[in-house]
């Protein structure tokens, strides 16, 4: 009998490993798709906006990404041993470096942005401040730079400008691991990470890990995480960093470039359903119907999303988001618009069709130019003359 139990025992250890497999493939984290995304030889033309390679090309550099080792292995933190810098303190930046300073696991932060006042109120709180991407590069015993940028041309800059992160001499460079959590597209983290690969004698690694969870779960550290790291160790390395000082959860998506192709299609799904909120509300307040009631029963039934339950775009039913304040301190609509041509644009490559993400776009680009610097869900307003609730027309 105990034979028969240690064999059970045997059998199951033996098993374990391969359900663990089977669930994460129907949880989707593990792909046939997942390690020949993107990747190509390196261009002379601007990096983040060439087109994107062959299949085949794609499969071959997420090969020898995957394949590749590193000297420098996945480090977990020791206490509040590490020096980090972080660049870009805008809307969502701030808020996630202000978290990165109170939860106390880092010795200090080094923050760099162009903004001098955010940089004296960061060097009030007690972080480190610098003014440019070359001067936090040669700051003693930083390992790890963390960004939260606009655009990818702001990526480029901080890289590879003339007073970027590479613009110093490899033996002053301190930081050795880039965590980009910009939303960029897949073209822009690849660009990047082939960029340092091709620096002569550095052993430098590039990490994509867009973020959702807009400004609320920027202040509040409930950000997820959408990773794109040549290897577990690496996504790793990059989860002990960002979780839980400054967010929930992060997912290892694939390769480099995996995590903006996830944002990507995670904002095409939150472009079209917010536009779907904001006319149903304001056709709901047309017919007659209460915001606030009619917000009840979109988050009791089959029309609940984060758009209704978290983010409402009618001003008066929800505090604490941007409807709340004026569509002010957001996720801007021009960003959206960037995120949805975006999608357009990979849509295009991988030659699929989103008809509902262009006519989306269509509704924010409609938004005047003096308007898309207002939070998205302000389409409510300014598209479909939605008022504030306990209001009429």
């Amino acid at each position: 009998a105990c034979k028969k139990r240690l064999g059970s025992k045997k059998r199951e250890k033996t098993a374990a490993p391969a359900r663990l497999m089977d669930a994460l493939k129907r949880l989707g984290l593990f792909t046939p798709s997942a390690t020949a995304l993107l990747g190509a030889a390196r261009p002379t033309q601007p990096l983040c906006s060439r087109s994107l390679p062959s299949l085949s090309k794609r499969a071959a550099l997420s090969s020898s990404l995957c394949s590749r080792s590193y000297s420098r292995p996945s480090e977990g933190l020791s206490g509040s041993s590490r020096r980090i810098g972080f660049v870009g303190v805008g809307a969502m930046g701030r808020p996630m470096c202000e978290n990165l300073l109170k939860s106390g696991r880092f010795e200090q932060i080094v923050v760099c942005d162009t903004n001098e006042k955010a940089l004296q109120d960061f060097k009030a709180m007690g972080a480190e401040v610098v003014t440019s991407p070359a001067d936090l590069a040669r700051s003693p015993g930083v390992e790890t730079v963390i960004s939260m940028l606009p655009s990818a041309g702001h990526v480029e800059g901080v890289f590879l400008g003339e007073r970027g992160l590479l613009s110093v001499d490899p033996s002053e460079l301190q930081p050795r691991f880039f965590i980009d959590c910009s939303s960029t597209g897949p073209k822009c983290s690849v660009s990047m990470q082939r960029e340092l690969e091709g620096r002569e004698g550095a052993d430098l690694v590039f990490v994509d890990a867009p973020v959702s969870g807009g400004v609320p779960g920027a202040e509040q550290a409930t950000l997820t995480f959408m990773v794109g790291a040549p290897t577990e160790d690496l996504f790793n390395r990059a989860r002990d960093v960002l979780v839980p000082t400054v967010g929930k959860q992060a997912v290892h998506c694939g390769t480099t470039g995996a995590g903006q192709s996830t944002k990507l299609c995670n904002n095409l799904v939150l472009g079209i359903t917010m536009a779907g909120v904001c006319e149903a509300m304001a056709l709901g307040q047309k017919l007659g119907l209460d915001p606030e009631n009619l917000s009840k029963v979109f988050n009791s039934s089959s029309a609940q999303c984060w758009s209704t339950s978290l983010y409402n775009p009618c001003p008066g039913v929800m505090q604490g988001v941007p409807s709340s304040r004026d569509y002010e301190n957001g996720f801007l609509t021009e960003l959206m618009i960037k995120d949805l041509t975006s999608a357009q644009q990979a849509a295009e490559s991988a030659q699929a069709d989103i008809y509902l993400g262009k006519m989306a776009n269509d509704l924010y680009q409609k938004m005047e130019s003096t308007h898309q610097r207002k939070d998205f869900s302000a389409i409510y307003r300014y598209i479909y003359n939605g008022q504030a609730s306990g209001q009429r027309e």
